[in-house]
């Protein structure tokens, strides 16, 4: 198995410079999803990866075997490359084992693999089914069953589990990439949900106007944000405006530790500071100390299980939000002393 090699690749799709120079190497065995809003290049540079849009510009290549350059398209049945889409699109006339075996090469074995591949699935007692007879997640993984058949070198799957329901989706993506790490199958999701791609992948590529923002592990994209923008995206985020002095922010939560991304501000600058809500904690031994937190009272509490959100009002007059356990929660009206338990981000103020 080799790497998958996007370099400087642009697409037109339509009249649409749908992406942008985007360069990023994805390892065999790795899976990568691609993670960005509506209209951002997601599907237009998994078309390309396939071979069914050309690049105008930069290259495609899976180790030494370039797949796509200005002028030159190898045809999508020639890459080695599997699709699973966002439908599982089955023939409805043909059985479970007959969907798979659409694309496993006619001759001797062939109802072996066949059975090898409705088994890892788990889908080996339902071969003889139609495809009316199957649930949204059974279909789903005939799709990815019949996408492995042919062992293709990478494997894409275009938001395969948007149209499941959130219990049966939460599940299947969980057991889809076990199965594909357990394969070495060098996977790309593209997905617009930040759960979805922070929880599964080993690495993420956020896209933004056919522009690659970031490419990194899911704790660098959730922890250390390289934009302001990727910073909103990725989770919730808390927004504070104050001077920088000396690596740290005063703000309305006190003099907090930070890191300034992309720009180095001087002394005295004004900076917008983010945090995500679970950085923001109580810490009722700073109440004796002014000079450390903010003291705050909780306004409302929306509990969701397993966490809740409180909002907070400052008595700067201002109202931040913080995410904590759902266990030993604080009351509505209680006061509270405030203080960031890591370093936050800081990003120039928007003109």
């Amino acid at each position: 198995m080799s790497d998958l090699v996007v370099s400087g690749a642009s697409v037109i799709h339509g009249s649409t410079l749908a992406v942008d120079d985007v360069s990023m190497t994805i390892r065999s065995g790795e899976l990568v999803a691609v993670l960005g809003p509506s209209g951002c290049g997601k599907t237009s540079l998994l078309l390309a990866i396939a071979g069914l849009l050309p690049v105008r510009e930069g290259s495609i290549a899976i180790g030494s075997r370039e797949l796509s350059r200005p002028g030159r398209v190898v045809p999508p049945e020639k890459r080695g490359i599997g699709w699973v889409p966002q439908e599982a699109s089955l023939f409805p006339h043909l059985s479970v084992a007959e969907n798979i075996g659409f694309a496993v090469p006619r001759g001797r074995g062939r109802a072996a693999r066949i059975r090898e591949l409705a088994e890892l699935v788990g889908l080996g007692a339902l071969t003889n089914r139609a495809p009316n007879q199957l649930s949204g997640g059974q279909a789903q993984r005939v799709a990815l069953a019949r996408a492995l058949a042919p062992r293709p070198e990478v494997l894409l799957l275009d938001e395969p589990f948007a149209a499941l329901d959130t219990q049966l989706r939460t599940g299947l993506r969980r057991e889809v990439a076990e199965l594909l790490r357990a394969q070495g199958t060098t996977s790309i999701l593209v997905t617009h949900d930040q759960e979805e791609a922070l929880t599964l992948a080993d690495r993420v590529a956020v896209l933004r106007d056919g522009h690659l923002e970031q490419f990194g592990t899911p704790e660098e994209i959730y922890q250390q944000p390289a934009s302001d923008w990727v910073a909103r995206f990725v989770g919730d985020v808390v927004e504070l405006d104050g001077a920088w002095r000396g690596g740290r922010v005063t703000c309305a939560l006190g003099a907090v530790e930070a890191a300034a991304v992309g720009f180095t501000p001087a002394d005295g600058d004004t900076v917008r500071l983010m945090l995500r809500p679970e950085w923001i904690v109580p810490r009722p031994d700073l109440l004796a100390h002014a000079a450390a937190g903010a003291d705050a009272r909780v306004a409302s509490i929306s509990y969701a299980g397993h966490d809740a959100m409180l909002s907070c009002d400052l008595t700067a007059g201002l109202t931040v939000r913080m995410r904590m356990a759902a266990v030993d929660l604080p009351a509505v009206g209680e006061d509270l002393r405030l203080a960031v338990q890591r370093p936050g981000l800081a990003y120039p103020v928007p003109a």
